[in-house]
């Protein structure tokens, strides 16, 4: 016998206690795809998976409490905005709806069979609250686990979308390459001033435990613009309003433009993303708290993404250096650009927002890399 509510015994076979070790034994299998999702680089879906985590906990804290369960979105969606995307991945992913294939990877055959495992949840969350007559006492936790096969749906075509863009660049550039196309060109993005905070710091400048809020996906697949903003501080001047990018790193970093540096009254420091030594901090200004940053802002180095077969094409690999002419109305060229090269990026060359007012780039220009 166990306890089905305080003083309520009931055989271990009792369909809501088979419904309650269903959605532990989902959890458990979350947990273990963060650490596959983890070995694989794919943080953003760690990320989404903490997040479904987390409403699998609130289920069974309003079930057991009998309390009514409400959410309002889940991995950024509306519940209306799922249903729409997991029934037209073409539209929004760019992919057709495709049986199951070892062919799409390892990370989206894991994806499906999270699917798999919450319909089988919402099977036995069918089972324990209808009734012989077909009504059901919790159609608000099967609504919200009807919702979550569709979560899981959606993020698998997120993959493959992103795997078919991959492949398709990577095809482009191997066969410039073997026609003899000399120009390696590049689409050119452009960075306004922004933040990558730690988890510490999102803890101390929003609250504890505090999550970031999608607003917009950016070119790097898993990279996202936050809803979240801050206001940056230094001995001359201040800026509010400054886009918080996700997800979380291991170390807060502010990038911004050799102007802003001046506005602010701090001294520009040109320096590769992640490597701080040498540069200076300001103040971080939350909603909650603040934070006395003393190191890591930093005028980033202009560089370029590129997928590794796209290096491996052109010949580069990751931490080299490149010229680089700008096709636009104002033609520069940029000396000393740095490479980066994964498997997970998108091939896209990255100014500040000086560097780019000053070639006057729109969305018709692009970079080509210069010969040596």
């Amino acid at each position: 016998m166990t306890h089905l509510r305080t003083g309520d015994l009931v055989t271990k076979t009792h369909p809501v206690i088979a419904y309650r070790g269903q959605l532990d034994l989902f959890q458990c299998e979350l947990v273990e795809a963060q650490v596959f999702f983890e070995q694989k680089g794919e943080k953003d879906l760690i990320q989404k998976l903490e997040e479904i985590a987390a409403l699998c906990r609130q289920l069974m804290v309003s079930e057991v409490r009998q309390e009514p369960f409400q959410w309002s979105t889940l991995i950024g969606l509306t519940p209306e905005e799922l249903r729409e995307r997991s029934h037209h991945p073409k539209k929004y992913f760019g992919i057709d709806h495709t049986p199951l294939s070892y062919a799409y990877g390892a990370i989206v055959a894991k994806l499906h069979h999270l699917r798999a495992k919450s319909r089988e949840v919402e099977l036995y969350a069918n089972r324990a609250f209808t009734d012989e007559t077909g009504a059901c006492s919790r159609t608000d936790l099967i609504q919200a686990l009807n919702r979550l096969s569709s979560a899981f749906y959606i993020l698998a075509c997120e993959v493959r979308g992103r795997i078919k863009d991959q492949t398709e660049n990577a095809e482009k550039a191997v066969k410039a390459v073997k026609f003899g196309q000399p120009e390696k060109q590049v689409t050119i993005g452009t960075s306004n001033r922004h933040i990558h905070l730690s988890e510490d710091d999102l803890n101390a400048l929003f609250g504890e435990g505090y999550e970031l809020t999608p607003q917009k996906a950016l070119s790097q697949p898993a990279q996202f613009a936050a809803q979240e903003t801050v206001t940056l501080v230094g001995p001359k001047g201040q800026f509010e309003n400054v886009r918080v990018l996700g997800p979380v790193r291991k170390r807060t970093q502010v990038e911004l433009s050799v102007t802003d540096c001046f506005k602010l009254g701090i001294k520009p420091v040109i320096r590769d993303s992640g490597q701080h030594e040498g540069t200076v901090g300001l103040q971080i200004v939350g909603p909650v708290g603040h934070v006395e940053l003393e190191t890591g802002v930093m005028v980033a180095s202009r560089h370029i993404h590129l997928h590794t077969n796209e290096a491996k094409a052109w010949s580069l690999k990751d931490g080299d250096r490149v010229r680089v002419k700008v096709e636009s109305q104002r033609p520069m060229v940029y000396e000393d650009v740095l490479i980066r090269v994964s498997d997970q990026y998108q091939k896209e060359m990255h100014l500040d927002l000086d560097e780019a007012n000053a070639a006057f780039i729109d969305p018709q220009s692009y970079g080509v890399l210069m010969e040596e």
